[in-house]
């Protein structure tokens, strides 16, 4: 199978980076600037624009997983293609084992996760203390969630809070640092989640060679999803997670026999 033609069209960005081509097309940041915005504090155009940047770093690090381990495991030359909801890396052919097309697939959200760590490992750096870097960067995106902490953990954190209130971190650096770990990882959470075409989703199929399980599973998640964003009055995270209802659906629905 031959690589894909993809048409650039107008206000893309296209270059290559070590071998992989790759495509910015401008829909992405239509996209990530409407994301930003509703994360920003009373819309803040510097909070958005940071967060925009550091939504492009983490799509491209992402692809990038992608397309460098099919080439590590055997498979064949990819291009990545930023657009509209997200990114996809197209390749000519995947590594020619079960367990090598799943590891090129989870590539994918272990260089996210890697990204957050990376960040965390050049605040901590940045502090003089590694391990409250490297804590910080993990613990900050699930600070929304987890209700009980240690005390112990916090007080591993402590170097972080005290070097933005010395101003040793400026707001704006704090913010890049906030931000992009909240990002990588929840980047790295959403796209293991076991719905057909994410991550989580290709990686299910793979490993049960069932796509009405696959379908299913998507099915369930993804509605699961749309209640809890409409609860919670997410209407942008409601309208991804209907489109992704709708597309295991169709998944579903094509492979019933």
């Amino acid at each position: 199978m031959g690589m894909p033609y993809i048409q650039e069209g107008p206000g893309c960005i296209s270059f290559t980076l070590a071998g992989v081509p790759t495509l910015i097309r401008p829909s992405v940041w239509l996209v990530l600037v409407i994301l930003g915005s509703t994360y920003s504090p009373n819309y803040s155009i510097v909070p958005t624009l940071i967060f925009v940047a550091t939504g492009i770093l983490c799509l491209l690090v992402h692809e990038y997983g992608h397309a460098f381990s099919c080439r590590a495991l055997g498979g064949g030359d990819s291009i990545v293609e930023l657009s509209t909801l997200g990114g996809v890396t197209y390749s000519n052919y995947p590594p020619s084992t079960r367990l090598g097309h799943i590891l090129m697939v989870l590539a994918g959200p272990g260089a996210s996760l890697l990204l957050a760590l990376i960040g965390g490992l050049i605040l901590g750096i940045h502090i003089g203390d590694l391990h409250a870097g490297i804590v910080y960067s993990l613990y900050l995106p699930l600070s929304g969630i987890i209700s009980l902490t240690p005390d112990s953990l916090f007080d591993i954190m402590k170097p972080v809070v005290l070097a933005y209130d010395t101003g040793e971190l400026s707001p704006f650096v704090f913010q890049c640092y906030n931000t992009l770990f909240i990002v990588s990882i929840w980047w790295t959470i959403f796209n293991l989640l076991p719905i057909f075409p994410l991550d989580g989703g290709k990686a299910l199929y793979l490993m049960t060679d069932n796509p009405r399980i696959t379908g299913g599973v998507g099915i369930t998640i993804s509605m699961t999803f749309l209640i809890f964003s409409l609860i919670n009055t997410q209407f942008f995270n409601a309208f991804i997670a209907a489109y992704l209802a709708y597309l295991n659906y169709q998944y579903f629905r094509a492979n019933r026999r």
